[in-house]
């Protein structure tokens, strides 16, 4: 098959740089270009043309679906593929042929079965028809969101344990630290490993439950018993179970208004 030529949209860098690194290893695929924001990804499709977007749903001045929206209108558009930290929100929103959706982090078997999709949709439809389903799409997706802006958030997750999945109820989480790839989600009962990043853990829970204490450490703010500055300098956040996490500097202003109240030593 003819490459595609793919632009990749997303405002985290890391993601944008993974995606490349995936794409270059796929035959089947030409990344001609990168956005990190919906306008940004509006002029790059101006001035590329390419077959294909993927396309992150969250992003720092509108949504995935905005851009949807404003390429609905042309008469030759990208085909899209979504790429969403949110898999209950995916099911619900993606119904239709005409387009697809990845989760974070993207596999590269995942994505190579999407780009083959997408090529398959280009070679057996024209550009009126893709169009027309792109604006069904747009309609699904409205439909699928009812009228709010963000995908609802999360009162509980079902994680790998040793005898299978395990059902951690949000309000059960101490802390969230980051692994490579994954985060670690750690209750009373133990941890577990969950793909993607503390920003997307973040992006699904109700804000103001956590807080940012370090880059590799987020902690439920009810679970936080004081700040204790140690004797060698720096703060440590100490937990109602004894834990104590370093507190990083860049953290400890908003922490401090976080969680007002707590004694400090």
């Amino acid at each position: 098959m003819t490459p595609l030529r793919i632009v990749t949209v997303d405002d985290e860098p890391l993601a944008l740089k993974r995606l490349k690194l995936l794409l270059q290893t796929i035959p089947q695929a030409e990344h001609v270009g990168e956005a990190g924001s919906c306008a940004e990804a509006l002029a790059k499709i101006n001035q590329l043309r390419p077959d294909l977007l993927l396309l992150d749903i969250k992003m720092r001045d509108g949504n995935g679906f905005d851009v949807v929206e404003a390429i609905a209108q042309r008469s030759n558009p990208p085909l899209v593929i979504f790429v969403t930290a949110f898999d209950q929100f995916a099911a619900q929103a993606f119904d239709s042929a005409v387009t697809d959706y990845l989760l974070k982090p993207v596999e590269r078997d995942r994505l190579v079965r999407a780009l083959v999709r997408a090529d398959q949709q280009l070679r057996a439809k024209d550009a009126g028809q893709r169009v027309d389903e792109l604006q069904q799409v747009l309609r699904n997706l409205r439909a699928s969101r009812n009228g709010e802006d963000d995908p609802p958030f999360e009162t509980e997750f079902w994680l790998r344990g040793p005898g299978g999945l395990v059902r951690v109820p949000v309000d059960a989480i101490d802390c969230v630290s980051s692994a490579d790839e994954y985060v670690a989600i750690h209750t009373a009962s133990g941890s577990h490993l969950m793909r993607g990043s503390i920003r997307q853990f973040e992006e699904r829970v109700e804000p103001g439950l956590f807080v940012r204490v370090h880059r590799r450490w987020l902690v439920r703010r009810s679970a936080i018993s004081e700040l204790s500055t140690k004797r060698i300098g720096g703060t440590e956040v100490v937990l109602r179970n004894g834990k104590r996490l370093p507190a990083g500097r860049v953290h400890l202003k908003q922490l401090r208004q976080s969680i007002q109240g707590v004694t400090r030593h």
